[in-house]
């Protein structure tokens, strides 16, 4: 991949991107954030890795984020910070880097698990996110395989867009910059049936690449789809009065307010549109774009 500088940040910001200390080559057949993101993207970005391209500018809270390494070796010696596991499943060997490993005994053999988080408030509010629950089951799993006996999972998010004010409002807006959420860890038989379902859904996306066929393609949820909705309207205010799934429900709606109507908003792929990399290459996401042309036409 080829980093940009669109937006002429400082030579070393720039440099620091593109030193990622991630170490690339060393993860295995595939690694725990590779193995819980879709399959078709995770296979159409190792097809074109050549290819692709990122601005420096999109990659400064990833970059922000590494430094919790280093305050990471700050903290107590028992601890094991930065910890790679290793583990085969269904023919390959999977990786998965713990951002900090807390021995719950002498021995080391029970843990508590810890993944850290430079992220927004927002991303907290209803509370962990599922791929955020998802890589730490990825990690359980490679700690259990490694001989630990994993006892609590967590993520623990620092907040760059905490704001004092807002937390005196109350409600469930956090009310410290860095906040603890809890995941509970899985039952190891019904972890290891996930691992290998994930497992054989990249390796099918691969193949099916290498032999010059389209992967499946992605789910709703991986594309992070927003569900077509019907607002309901009046004339003169900005904001919708509500919205509604159901077109029906909203006309009835907008019939009972003195000039309301209904404004119908399609459905949209956000990560398709914002955050998929490899969205110029991927055969379902430009299928659709030119089925939108034909119709447009």
């Amino acid at each position: 991949m080829r980093i940009t500088n669109v937006h002429h940040l400082p030579l070393a910001i720039v440099e620091a991107v593109k030193n990622d200390p991630y170490p690339h080559g060393q993860t295995g057949d595939i690694s725990a954030t590779s193995l819980i993101a879709p399959p078709q993207l995770v296979a159409l970005r190792r097809q074109h890795e050549a290819d692709l391209e990122e601005d420096a500018a999109d990659r400064i809270w990833s970059l922000l984020g590494q430094s919790i390494h280093t305050i990471l070796e700050r903290a107590e010696p028992s601890a094991i910070t930065e910890r790679r596991l290793f583990a085969h499943c269904a023919g390959w060997r999977i990786s998965g880097q713990a951002d900090r490993i807390v021995p719950l005994d002498l021995e080391y053999e029970t843990i508590h698990i810890e993944d850290y988080k430079t992220t927004s408030v927002w991303s907290v509010i209803d509370g962990v996110k599922p791929e955020w629950a998802d890589q730490l089951h990825v990690l359980q799993w490679l700690a259990a395989e490694n001989g630990y006996d994993v006892r609590g999972l967590s993520i623990v998010a620092l907040l760059r867009d905490w704001s004092r004010n807002k937390a005196k409002d109350g409600g469930n807006y956090p009310q410290a910059p860095v906040i603890t959420l809890t995941v509970r860890p899985r039952p190891l038989g019904a972890l290891h049936d996930w691992i290998t379902s994930r497992v054989e859904r990249h390796q099918m996306a691969r193949a099916c690449l290498t032999g010059g066929i389209p992967p499946q393609p992605c789910t709703p949820e991986e594309r992070w789809e927003r569900p077509a909705v019907f607002a309901v309207k009046t004339p003169g205010r900005k904001t919708a009065v509500k919205l509604y799934e159901d077109r029906d429900l909203a006309q009835a709606h907008a019939d009972d307010l003195k000039g309301g109507y209904v404004e119908h908003r399609p459905g949209e792929p956000i990560r398709c549109l914002h955050y998929c990399p490899v969205a110029a290459f991927c055969p379902q996401r430009q299928a659709e774009l030119a089925a939108a042309l034909d119709l447009a036409a």
